[in-house]
C-alpha cells in the first residue's frame, strides 16, 4: 500500500530538524471469539487494511508530543516519569501514555534516560466500532517509544512478548480486556486469521477463503469508552472471573485442583480430570440463577466485604456497581464455554474451506452474544438480520459489542447485490441515511505492526 502522500502531509507538521521515522499499527477484526479472550480461551481475528500511520521524529529529552492529522482531535504532551498520570477518562492521549507506561514496567533491559518523541498520528479506523483503533494506538506508541530508544521489534518472540505488553498496559485506561487485539495487531499476516491462544500466548494461521468476501458494516452506533460502555465491559470481565472462582472452588474441594486461575485452564491436560469430571464439576459450581454478592460470598466462603475488594474494584480503585438484578454468571459461562469450541470449529472449517459451516458458527456466535453475554444492541440485531437476507452466509457482531460493527461473510458473486440491498434497507430504509459508502467496506487481511521508514 502506498502511504507516501499521507505521510508527506504529516511530516509537513514536524519540525524538520531531526531524521523521520514511519510506524504503521493497523485495525483487526474478530471473526469469531467474542469475550474469550479475558478468559484466556482462543480467538481468530485478523489484521485489515485501516491503520493509524504515526511519523515521529526522535528526542534527546523526556518529553512525548503528539497531534492527530485532523486538527478536531487535538494534541497531547508529557514528560516520561516512573508513573505517568492519566488524562480524564475518555481523552485518546491515555492509550499513548498506556503504550509508554508499559513499556517501562514491562519491557527489559531499558536505557537508564529513556528519550521520548514528536508524533504526528492519521487513523482510518473508524473509532468506537469495535475495530480497536484504541489497541492500536497502545502498540504504535509502544513500537516508536522503543524505537525512539534503540529497541527493534522483528522476531515472532519479540511480537509475542510485546502484545503482552500491551496487553497489560492497555488495563492502565481501566479496561479490564484480554491480549487479542494487541496480538493481532502485532502478529497480522496478509491473507490470513490468527488463531490465537493464551497462557503462554502462541498463535497458528488459517486461510481466509478466496470464494468469499469479508464485508465490515457500522450499525452507526458508536461504543466509547465512556464510564458506562466500560463498566458494563467490565461487567463481563468481573463475572467471568467469579464464575472461574467457584469452579476452582469445586475443583479444589472434590479433586484438590487448584490450577484453575481462567475459564481457558478447564483442559485435562491443565487439571488432570477427565471431560466428564470437568463436565460434571462445573454444572455443579455454577447453576442457572443470579448471583448476589451474600450467595457468591457463601459459596467462596469469604466475607462480602472481601468478594468486593478482590472482584469488584475499578483501576483507580473505587467501587463497580453491582447489579440490581445479579450477577448472571451461568449465561457468562455458558457463552463463553460455546464461544470457545466454536472458534476451534471455526478454524478447522478455514482450513476445510467448509465456508457453510462457517456461516452457521458466526451466526451462532452472534445470538450467544445477543441473548447470552447480552452484549449486542437492537441495531445490531436488526443489521445482522438485513445482512443475512442480502446474501451473508455468516454475520455477527465484532470487537466488545454495546455498538460498533458487524463481520459479514458474503459469496464473491454476490457482493454486489449484497451491498445494494443492505444499504438501501438498513441505511437508506431504517437509519435514513442518504450515503453509506462509508458505512460498508471490504476488510482484507493485512500484515501487522511494524516500522515503514
Amino acid at each position: 500500500m502506498d502511504y507516501s502522500k499521507r505521510i508527506a502531509a504529516m511530516q509537513e507538521m514536524l519540525p524538520q530538524t531531526n531524521p523521520v521515522h514511519v510506524f504503521k499499527a493497523p485495525g483487526r477484526v474478530n471473526l469469531i471469539g467474542e469475550h474469550t479472550d479475558y478468559n484466556n480461551c482462543p480467538v481468530l481475528p485478523f489484521a485489515v487494511d485501516r491503520e493509524i500511520i504515526g511519523v515521529c521524529q526522535y528526542r534527546q529529552d523526556n518529553r512525548i508530543s503528539v497531534r492527530d492529522k485532523q486538527d478536531k482531535f487535538g494534541s497531547i504532551e508529557f514528560t516520561i516519569a516512573q508513573k505517568i498520570a492519566p488524562y480524564q477518562r475518555g481523552n485518546w492521549g491515555n492509550y499513548i501514555k498506556a503504550g509508554v507506561q508499559g513499556i517501562l514496567d514491562f519491557w527489559p533491559d531499558l536505557p537508564a534516560n529513556m528519550g521520548g518523541f514528536d508524533m504526528v498520528i492519521h487513523s482510518t479506523i473508524p473509532p468506537a466500532a469495535g475495530m480497536s483503533s484504541s489497541s492500536a494506538l497502545v502498540v504504535l506508541a509502544s513500537l516508536v517509544f522503543l524505537g525512539a530508544n534503540g529497541i527493534e521489534v522483528v522476531s515472532q518472540k519479540e511480537k509475542l512478548f510485546l502484545a503482552e505488553c500491551c496487553a497489560k498496559s492497555e488495563r492502565y485506561t481501566g479496561t479490564q480486556g484480554g491480549g487479542m487485539d494487541q496480538a493481532a495487531i502485532l502478529l497480522g499476516e496478509s491473507q490470513k486469521a490468527l488463531l490465537i491462544n493464551f497462557n503462554p500466548l502462541r498463535c497458528k494461521k488459517a486461510p481466509l477463503p478466496e470464494s468469499h468476501t469479508l464485508v465490515v458494516a457500522h450499525s452507526l452506533v458508536e461504543a466509547p469508552k465512556t464510564q458506562t460502555v466500560m463498566d458494563a465491559y467490565n461487567r463481563r470481565s468481573t463475572e467471568c472471573r467469579l464464575a472461574t472462582a467457584l469452579i476452582s472452588k469445586e475443583l479444589e474441594a472434590t479433586y484438590q485442583v487448584s490450577t484453575v486461575e481462567f475459564m481457558g485452564d478447564l483442559l485435562p491436560e491443565k487439571t488432570g480430570l477427565s471431560e466428564a469430571e470437568l463436565r460434571d464439576v462445573i454444572q455443579h459450581a455454577v447453576v442457572d440463577k443470579p448471583y448476589s454478592v451474600a450467595d457468591i460470598a457463601q459459596e467462596l466462603e469469604i466475607s462480602e466485604q472481601q468478594v468486593i475488594s478482590k472482584y469488584c474494584l475499578r483501576n483507580d480503585g473505587s467501587i463497580f456497581p453491582v447489579p440490581e438484578e445479579g450477577f448472571l454468571l451461568y449465561e457468562r459461562l455458558t457463552h463463553v464455554l460455546n464461544e470457545w469450541k466454536r472458534v476451534l470449529e471455526a478454524y478447522e472449517s478455514l482450513h476445510a474451506d467448509d465456508m457453510i459451516k462457517l456461516g452457521q458458527l458466526m451466526n451462532a456466535s452472534h445470538a450467544s452474544c445477543r441473548d447470552l453475554h447480552q452484549v449486542s444492541c437492537n441495531e445490531l440485531d436488526i443489521l445482522t438480520e438485513i445482512s443475512r437476507k442480502s446474501g451473508a452466509i455468516g454475520s455477527r457482531l465484532t470487537g466488545a459489542g454495546f455498538g460498533g460493527c458487524t463481520i459479514n461473510l458474503v459469496p464473491n458473486e454476490l457482493l454486489k447485490d449484497y451491498i445494494q440491498r443492505l444499504g438501501e434497507s438498513y441505511y437508506r430504509d431504517i437509519m435514513q441515511r442518504t450515503h453509506w459508502d462509508d458505512m460498508i467496506f471490504i476488510v482484507t487481511p493485512e500484515s501487522g505492526a511494524r516500522r515503514l521508514v
